[in-house]
């Protein structure tokens, strides 16, 4: 009886482990400013801000750790949590940077305001504040005493350009600042 009890709990657990998917669990992100830096989290810096309200706004430097094995893509998601239409998914932008698969990253800043984006960096979608002009980043601009954040989504991308698999491995968030 010993023998077959231990024998029930060893395939239970056995089949547990193999029900067990590393592709269901998005693991937490660590993100947070690379120093030295003029992010603060309380205010978004003047100079960062678009070119109408005179600056000449990129996405801050960030640095990423926690980063799972397997993914080969980090996507920058820059939200204004007080306007609803762009509080999600990138809103004011998103932004994908190739990743080497290292446990964790540097991101670098990319101008706002520009489809030109430097080599390590790609437009993963639009901003949706201006149809017209669809930037990969709109920095903050005209709306005063809004709230902003960052989110970070660490990803395994497979397949060809037109039939890409995306698997979400990883997830963290940074609030950026009011402007």
């Amino acid at each position: 009886m010993k023998k077959l009890f231990l024998l029930l709990f060893s395939l239970a657990v056995l089949s547990g482990c193999a029900l067990f998917d590393d592709d269901d669990f998005v693991y937490p992100l660590s993100v947070n400013f690379l120093k030295p830096t003029e992010w603060n989290k309380k205010i978004i810096p003047a100079r960062q801000s678009c070119r109408s309200d005179g600056g000449k706004g990129y996405t801050p430097p960030l640095y990423i750790s926690g980063i799972p094995s397997k993914v080969n893509v980090l996507i920058m998601e820059i939200n204004d949590l007080d306007n609803p239409a762009l509080s999600e998914n990138g809103g004011l932008g998103s932004i994908g940077f190739y990743h080497n698969g290292e446990s964790s990253a540097t991101l670098l800043p990319v101008p706002g305001e520009s489809n030109e984006l430097p080599e390590f960096a790609f437009k993963e979608k639009s901003s949706r504040v201006n149809p017209v002009k669809p930037y990969p980043y709109m920095p903050p601009c005209l709306e005063k005493k809004h709230r902003y954040a960052i989110t970070i989504k660490a990803v395994t991308r497979t397949g060809s350009f037109d039939k890409q698999k995306t698997v979400l491995r990883g997830e963290g968030h940074i609030n950026i600042g009011k402007y």
